[in-house]
């Protein structure tokens, strides 16, 4: 999760698959799998640098959740029963493949 400033307070994450095969929900391609609301504070947030258009503004700052899986492990307020994390990614659940 990135967001442009690290304020404290209520955040929806959705995650989702974009699914070419249309196999974890028939006929749609994009597919929510997961969604998570955490309470964030300012101490949860890391800053990411960046070299994109140094001193010529054009960027604003950007931050990442330290140790998101530890901290959204417990904000899970809904997740499909029908897909799983497989290797870092969504996978239908049972699949054989």
């Amino acid at each position: 999760m990135q967001s442009h400033y690290n304020h404290a307070g209520w955040y929806i994450v959705w995650r989702y698959a974009v699914d070419q095969t249309r196999r974890l929900k028939p006929g749609k391609i994009v597919v929510i799998w997961r969604v998570d609301i955490p309470f964030l504070r300012e101490e949860d947030w890391k800053y990411e640098g960046s070299k994109a258009s140094e001193g010529h503004g054009g960027r604003t700052h950007t931050f990442g959740v330290k140790n998101p899986a530890k901290r959204f492990k417990a904000c899970v307020v809904y997740q499909s029963p029908r897909i799983v994390l497989s290797q870092g990614g969504p996978v239908l659940a049972g699949a054989d493949d």
